[in-house]
């Protein structure tokens, strides 16, 4: 097992079993949970209906005793009741495809599927959490049966993993099985998930499943809930809101490596979740990725690096998320390249990104670096969200607004040597789904950050409106000044920039450009035939008369007012930049 000497020790307490949440937790919702449908009631033998049958009823039943049965016309092992360990399992039924290795003391092989279910808690730790397993091999030959990958599922259960290594196994090739492909009807890899649901009365019977101090790799295919290490709430989407209030998954990683899966982790209806000094790497798609309504979640001093997409991603109805402390790097290297996508050449791939919905949460002090192929934070139709005190370095873009993202404040960032853009802002051809009716980024507020270093314009400001520039500073070598196109109504406010930066502003008679400085004096500006300026002094003597100034020839003129503040406008007169002032008339 990978050293993971920061997490060795830490565990905190946890709601043991699968018992319901407290009720009243999903009080905080964004606004675009008021979306309701009808109420999804789920059985437990409906719960798997269309996905696979290896959780029916059994069969054909192996001579087992206690809290575990066998069925063997699916292969499938089921721990019903109470706490119970793999050496535990074995011994209650002997007959079953679980046993330790020869030779190898501590290495467990599991070739069946095993389901923890009604409640109970399956644990599976390692000599230094008090147990006896080191490691965990899952069956996973090339023949891609169902019946023969094996998986481990707690279907209203809790899977409690502690300094324990788990992968799958190949028996054919003696190594983890490296090949995710499947065809229909296969699997492609074994995994592990939790699954959550209602019951026929509406009763929650929630799962959790938690990693500490442990390895998890090589698990998991393009399938859904079948992806490496999955969470999920079923029943909850976009259409039944009235499921995600009531219904949640749970769980922690705490200290634990997850690589070489399809994806590191994948969370949907997650609540409450910590993650925490983990390690997500090598995975074929994204590293850490919570889906839908996956809320107050705790991503904390990770590293995400050299995944196929993302690092991080939290996408769809995520509220109250803390991304703080994390290192995510080397991502989209090349980019990864879904099934049925047949052109990858506009694959975008970032170190962090809050994705459609993603609301009230923070992106703060995390370490972004080497993203060549995309932004390192992008922001994607979310809003109401704070990204602070960062440090993005090597990033095509340094940080990205799009498709209708709105009321973001980004304060104390530092973004370095950008590949193109340090900030990107623009309209997108996705349509918004929680933002708002155009896709032009709105209301966006850049305060006390440092740009440093672009191999393009420093800013690109496309189709966007309201933005605000206060006390930033543009430092380094910077191939080109802001350039906004079809936006209106920005304003930089005591901004400090080289004398030559050049702010350039284009428009149409569609969507006319419009720019504003405030205590920025001199200031060089080109404008097109569609786009304004205007330039905004203060401190000055009320009353007394001031000009404004463009290379040398007065262009406006007007007194300052009782507060000593004085607004003079500029139309274009010449396609090239021009270097303006206010000074006394």
């Amino acid at each position: 097992m990978t050293d993971r000497s920061t997490g060795a020790g830490f565990r905190p307490a946890s709601q043991a079993g699968g018992d319901p949440a407290p009720s009243g937790r999903r009080a905080l919702r964004a606004p675009a949970r008021a979306l309701r449908a009808g109420t999804v009631l789920l059985s437990a033998g409906a719960l798997v209906t269309g996905l696979t049958s290896v959780f029916a009823p059994p069969a054909q039943a192996a001579a087992c005793s206690g809290q575990v049965r066998y069925a063997s016309s699916t292969n499938t092992l089921y721990l019903q009741s109470g706490t119970a360990t793999l050496p535990d399992i074995a011994r209650l039924c002997a007959s079953a495809p679980l046993y330790e290795v020869d030779g190898s003391p501590g290495t467990w092989q599991l070739d069946a599927n095993l389901v923890v279910q009604n409640g109970a808690t399956l644990n599976v730790h390692g000599p230094d959490a008090g147990g006896t397993v080191k490691t965990l091999r899952l069956n996973s030959p090339d023949s891609n049966k169902p019946t023969e990958v094996a998986s481990i599922t707690a279907q209203y259960g809790t899977i409690d993993v502690d300094a324990v290594d788990i992968t799958s196994w190949d028996m054919a090739k003696g190594g983890p099985d490296t090949d995710a492909s499947a065809g229909s009807g296969e699997r492609g890899r074994a995994f592990i998930r939790a699954l959550s649901y209602l019951d026929t009365d509406g009763t929650p019977r929630q799962s959790r499943m938690n990693f500490y101090n442990s390895d998890v790799g090589y698990l998991g295919y393009y399938a859904a809930e079948s992806y490496g290490v999955a969470y999920k709430a079923r029943g909850c989407d976009i259409s039944h809101q009235d499921v995600c209030d009531k219904l949640d998954v749970l769980g922690d990683q705490i200290g634990s490596r997850f690589h070489h899966n399809y994806m590191g982790t994948y969370t949907f209806g997650a609540y409450g979740m910590t993650f925490d000094r983990n390690e997500y790497d090598n995975n074929i798609a994204y590293g850490l990725d919570p889906h839908d309504d996956s809320d107050r979640l705790k991503i904390t001093n990770n590293r995400a690096h050299h995944n196929g997409n993302h690092g991080i991603i939290c996408s769809q109805r995520c509220d109250n998320l803390e991304i703080v402390g994390n290192e995510s790097d080397h991502n989209g290297i090349p980019p990864y390249v879904p099934p049925g996508d047949d052109d990858a050449s506009d694959n975008q791939v970032h170190g962090i990104m809050l994705h459609r919905g993603v609301t009230d949460s923070v992106v703060r002090n995390n370490y972004v670096h080497d993203q060549p192929n995309g932004a390192g934070i992008a922001v994607f139709d979310s809003s109401d969200d704070v990204i602070a005190d960062n440090t993005v370095t090597r990033a095509k873009f340094g940080l990205r607004y799009s498709v209708g993202s709105q009321d973001i404040t980004t304060s104390g960032n530092k973004v370095t040597d950008s590949g193109q853009y340090a900030v990107f802002t623009y309209q997108g051809s996705d349509k918004p789904m929680y933002t708002n009716n155009t896709g032009r980024p709105a209301r966006l507020e850049f305060t006390g950050n440092t740009f440093d270093g672009s191999a393009s314009n420093v800013f690109k400001l496309n189709q966007s409106d309201d933005l605000s520039f206060r006390n930033n500073t543009f430092t380094g070598i910077l191939k080109s000044g802001v350039l906004t196109q079809s936006t209106a109504g920005t304003v930089f406010t005591k901004n400090t920039a080289p004398s030559g930066l050049t702010y350039s502003v284009k428009g149409d008679s569609g969507s006319p450009g419009s720019i504003a400085f405030v205590d920025q004096n001199p200031v060089k500006v080109q404008l097109d035939a569609a786009s304004s300026a205007a330039f905004t002094a203060t401190g000055l003597k009320p009353g007394a008369s001031y000009k404004l100034v463009a290379d040398g020839r007065t262009v406006a003129t007007g007194k300052a007012d009782a507060k000593g503040s004085v607004t003079l406008h500029a139309r274009p007169t010449s396609t090239a930049a021009m270097t303006y002032r206010i000074t006394a008339a």
